[in-house]
């Protein structure tokens, strides 16, 4: 434990529960202020999970009840940040839907739309309003998949995270004169509530893995929180992936 996060403020998207609220949670127990960003229902109990995780760290965490879809969700986001005190020294576009897994041929217009308005423009978005407010030397971590790096049937969700990383080159390239980096992480098979609304899928992908396990959502938090750190201060415009040596196989 160091002291490096105590005086800064981080935002998370998707940040409710899986790997998010583990993120949120490690940054809470390193002393940020991490502002949540997530449109899960109030009476979830992932919400019940998260503020009961952060109680007692030292740390502070924010919950803003945002779709990071709509642009004025995150021009919000941007006026509470202005109005804090800490400098914002991280951004993670976690938040992601898969919608219907369906091939491209059988994919309809509102659920392609849908896909792209939170997986890449709702990242495009916040680092658009909260790039401008961060200092020299923070980071920005957009979550995008091993679908995002080989071939997958679900087209949309495919497009999306392939896009994603197209979307953290450019900003890479644009930001690193400010000295703020742009990375994106691909996890594979993670142990979460969206991979398991397919059986089926989860044990086709188990069998294919080399470490013959689906991450934790802790494992994907890990490496987030390297690159949003000072340990990685020479990483920027690159793509991670970890998942238990899938693309190698």
């Amino acid at each position: 434990m160091s002291d490096y996060w105590i005086d800064k403020a981080v935002v998370v998207t998707g940040g409710a529960r899986g790997q998010g609220a583990a993120l949120a949670l490690q940054l809470v127990h390193e002393g940020a202020l991490v502002h949540v960003l997530d449109c899960l229902p109030a009476g979830d109990s992932a919400w019940h999970a998260l503020h009961a995780g952060a109680d007692g760290q030292r740390g502070t965490l924010v919950v803003h009840d945002c779709d990071v879809g709509t642009a004025e969700g995150w021009n919000a986001v941007a006026q509470a940040l202005r109005a804090g005190t800490r400098p914002l020294a991280g951004l993670v576009n976690n938040a992601g839907i898969t919608g219907p897994r369906n091939t491209v041929t059988h994919t309809v217009d509102a659920d392609w739309e849908r896909v792209m308005a939170v997986n890449v423009t709702g990242a495009m978005r916040g680092i658009r309003a909260l790039a401008p407010l961060m200092p020299r030397g923070a980071s920005i971590v957009n979550i995008s998949s091993t679908a995002g790096l080989t071939g997958y049937y679900s087209a949309a969700y495919s497009t999306s995270k392939w896009a994603l990383r197209g979307l953290t080159r450019a900003a890479a390239l644009e930001l690193a004169p400010a000295a703020i980096r742009v990375n994106s992480v691909c996890p594979g098979v993670v142990d979460t509530e969206m991979i398991h609304t397919s059986p089926a899928l989860v044990a086709a992908l188990q069998g294919i893995i080399p470490l013959k396990q689906m991450a934790e959502p802790q494992q994907i938090a890990d490496v987030v929180f390297f690159l949003l750190g000072p340990q990685a201060s020479y990483v920027t415009g690159t793509d991670i992936a970890v998942d238990g040596g899938g693309m190698a196989n």
